[in-house]
């Protein structure tokens, strides 16, 4: 059951890592965009959750349309967490070592938007100080990025995967 998770993982990782080197080609300042940072995003979350879905089914195919709850969602899991490993290391290879300076540019624009935001909510400054102190594509922000967005795709996973175990 390895392989066919692996196999899509790997595919799910190129996907992804193809989508955000073609934004970062077309224009690394879509990120920021609300219109398009939206339309990236949940072209993303889909393409994440159909591939583990596919996984699944492609696993619960090979074992004669039979597979348990823990083979179900360990075979989704596998195929998120590695695709999206490779996506999030796509991105730091991107902005940290390849282009800094654009890492830089999309951080002052982020908080740029928060201040807006907040002067709107009447919120504390304070927030946005702290937040300047690190950068967006540093890679303690994007491991931790990485884990609470896999505990949500987790989430997601339990779901489909006590569907799809059902004969």
């Amino acid at each position: 059951m390895k392989n066919p998770s692996l196999e899509t993982g790997y595919l799910l990782g190129g996907i992804l890592a193809l989508i955000s080197v073609a934004v970062y080609s077309i224009d690394y300042k879509l990120l920021v965009d609300p219109s398009y940072s939206f339309l990236i995003s949940m072209a993303i979350f889909i393409i994440i959750i159909g591939a583990g879905v596919y996984s699944t089914i492609q696993s619960k195919a090979i074992n004669n349309n039979v597979l348990s709850f823990k083979a179900s969602f360990k075979s989704y899991f596998t195929t998120v967490a590695l695709g999206y490993f490779i996506y999030n290391i796509t991105i730091y290879i991107i902005y940290s070592v390849v282009d800094p300076a654009a890492a830089k540019i999309l951080d002052e624009e982020i908080l740029i938007m928060a201040a807006e935001m907040l002067k709107g909510m009447q919120g504390s400054m304070e927030l946005l100080e702290e937040a300047s102190k690190s950068s967006n594509y540093s890679f303690s922000t994007i491991a931790t990025s990485y884990v609470m967005k896999l505990t949500g795709y987790c989430l997601v996973g339990l779901l489909t995967s006590s569907i799809i175990k059902r004969e």
